[in-house]
């Protein structure tokens, strides 16, 4: 039997907060034409947090146009609100938000997103309930030129996000993104392939014990953002659905399956589907449901950096801001000068090398060994541990060792779920 070199599997495993993922379509009701910018800024950051927690809030518009797929000359354009005059105040901080980028991470500052329903899920054995999830705390730039490629954004995160990376998410494969993304309709492909990720998360992380449930084509649709296609009848313009709705679903499925199912750079998974009648005792019920048949293409040793990866980042940033806390209590901070008019004091010291480095060795080092299993090979040294925070740390790549086909794994059952999140995960279709 043949063999497949895991090197040509192109993982790059990110994280998207489950409160995301499950109200896609909260996003689009909450920000309009500028939901693309806000899912890809939020996943974008998710990625920056997974690769290097302690230098995640600083970007330029290089790195955000390279994740994204979206050039800088387009984001750094004018926002057609500002442009057409109803885009209100653009100025924060002594500075005009006025640009695609900029005017939309102004409004991820001012606006949250706004549930439809009410999410719950435990945090320390506490319940929380979340009806809306904010973003942004606040936007620093700094330096830049007329087209703003120059410029450098520190951002600081809501406690929202910053929970959510540690405690509910799912794996999504960021590899392809930017490609899935390109084009007209960029920002529907996009909200199905997170969608993909999750279900395949879910159904993986329950051991492929279940099959996995027929989903609408509305129910797609509506992830996607299709609506109903608007035709002259009578001289008068009508919406019509089903055909157009089904059409649409296929167009994109079709495209991301494409992309996903390359021979070449396989991503973590694959998938094949196919549509289905929702009542097989109806013969005349026409194919308005989809049935996916998904496939792990996660080595094991991936599947453990996964959970060592899990591990480590939830030990690290709960004992890092245990020791912020202790450390800083509001009476020394208020003698902080740099700190006056500091949004979040926690972000800014996680952010700053110089701040306590000794400690944040000692602190990293211990949950790295942790969530190593104590395991003396993976102690990390001083060096090692300083050289992990200037440069990052953990990112998820294949191992390159040749391997049968049949030892990847047909689950992927290690893959982290959140253990306190009781919020429910299964779609009805």
């Amino acid at each position: 039997m043949s063999t497949t070199d895991i090197s040509t599997l192109s993982y790059n495993l990110s994280r998207v907060d489950r409160s995301i993922a499950d109200n896609l379509m909260d996003i689009d009701k909450s920000f309009g034409n500028d939901a693309q910018n806000v899912l890809d800024f939020i996943i974008f950051m998710s990625k920056k947090l997974n690769n290097n927690l302690f230098g995640y809030t600083r970007f330029t518009i290089k790195e955000y146009s390279e994740f994204t797929g979206i050039t800088a000359q387009n984001l750094c354009s004018m926002h057609p609100d500002v442009a057409k005059g109803i885009a209100g105040n653009t100025v924060y901080s002594d500075h005009s938000f006025e640009s695609i980028l900029e005017f939309t991470l102004l409004k991820m500052l001012k606006n949250n997103i706004l549930f439809s329903k009410v999410i719950q899920y435990k945090d320390d054995g506490n319940i929380i309930q979340l009806e809306n999830f904010p973003i942004l705390k606040d936007i620093i730039v700094q330096g830049g030129n007329v087209m703003g490629t120059k410029k450098i954004y520190e951002v600081r995160l809501s406690d929202v996000m910053m929970n959510g990376f540690v405690q509910r998410y799912y794996t999504l494969d960021t590899t392809r993104l930017p490609v899935i993304g390109k084009g007209k309709g960029g920002h529907s492909r996009k909200k199905i392939y997170i969608w993909l990720n999750k279900v395949f998360h879910i159904y993986s992380s329950r051991g492929n014990n279940e099959q996995i449930p027929f989903y609408s084509i509305d129910f797609l649709a509506d992830i996607a953002g299709v609506r109903f296609k608007k035709e002259l009848e009578n001289k008068k313009q009508v919406e019509k659905e089903p055909k157009h709705k089904k059409e649409a679903v296929s167009n994109i499925l079709k495209a991301i399956h494409k992309q996903i199912n390359s021979e070449q750079n396989k991503l973590h998974f694959s998938f094949d589907y196919k549509f289905v009648n929702g009542d097989t005792s109806n013969p005349y019920q026409e194919d308005y449901f989809v049935q996916f048949d998904f496939k792990s293409n996660l080595h094991p040793d991936i599947v453990k950096q996964l959970q060592v990866s899990h591990n480590l980042k939830f030990s690290l940033l709960k004992d890092l801001r245990t020791f912020f806390d202790i450390s800083y209590p509001i009476e020394r901070l208020s003698k902080i000068e740099a700190l006056e008019s500091e949004a979040d004091n926690f972000q800014r010291w996680l952010n700053n090398n110089d701040a306590d480095l000794q400690k944040k060795v000692e602190i990293l080092k211990n949950a790295h060994f942790k969530a190593n299993n104590w395991d003396k090979k993976k102690e990390l040294k001083d060096k090692e541990a300083i050289s992990m925070i200037y440069s990052g740390f953990l990112s998820i790549e294949p191992v390159s060792i040749p391997q049968d086909p049949n030892s990847i794994p047909t689950s992927a059952n290690s893959i982290p779920t959140d253990p306190n999140s009781i919020s429910t995960a299964k779609e009805k279709a």
